[in-house]
């Protein structure tokens, strides 16, 4: 082999060379714009995932998983309930979450009266501005406070009886 075909021979070969690293960066190229779609899509999904946990669509943290569409027309937080359309209806305000309060879920099933029986949830978060140390029944929605299970007769926006022990409330569901 002569020294002009080695010349020629060795230019073939970086010219070859060359391409086959342009290829390569094509195919590094191809790679890093698989690896940000990939992302992106990773992102998305945890996103997905992250959004309805929060909107309460997946109760992972909880055995009742009930669908968040799901909603209870029986149940009301403490600074909507005068605002109902009924001219007189009940509000049982207690504890669901109280394995103790038990049997006043037993008499709401039972309950079966002319009268809409609301239902507030005191270990709701909505509600804890109206926990307090004592039973303070008033129509003043900033002095109302409750300190265990209580039932008002609410008429025209107000509240014309209370009963605010178990004993009462279970006198009242009783009675009907």
């Amino acid at each position: 082999m002569n020294k002009k075909q080695m010349i020629k021979e060795q230019k073939k070969l970086k010219q070859q060379q060359k391409e086959v690293a342009v290829l390569f960066k094509d195919d590094k190229e191809v790679f890093n714009v698989f690896k940000i779609a990939l992302g992106v899509l990773l992102f998305i999904g945890i996103a997905y995932v992250g959004i309805n946990i929060l909107n309460g669509n997946w109760n992972i943290l909880t055995k009742n998983n009930k669908k968040a569409t799901e909603i209870d027309s029986q149940m009301v937080i403490a600074g909507t309930m005068f605002n109902k359309e009924e001219s007189e209806y009940l509000v049982l305000a207690y504890d669901m979450q109280n394995e103790n309060q038990a049997f006043l879920a037993a008499l709401i099933n039972n309950y079966n009266d002319a009268k809409k029986l609301y239902l507030l949830d005191l270990s709701s978060g909505f509600n804890t501005n109206f926990i307090g140390d004592k039973t303070v029944v008033s129509n003043d929605l900033s002095k109302l406070k409750f300190s265990g299970p209580t039932l008002l007769t609410i008429q025209a926006d107000k509240i014309t009886k209370s009963y605010t022990t178990e004993d009462e409330i279970i006198k009242f569901f009783s009675q009907k």
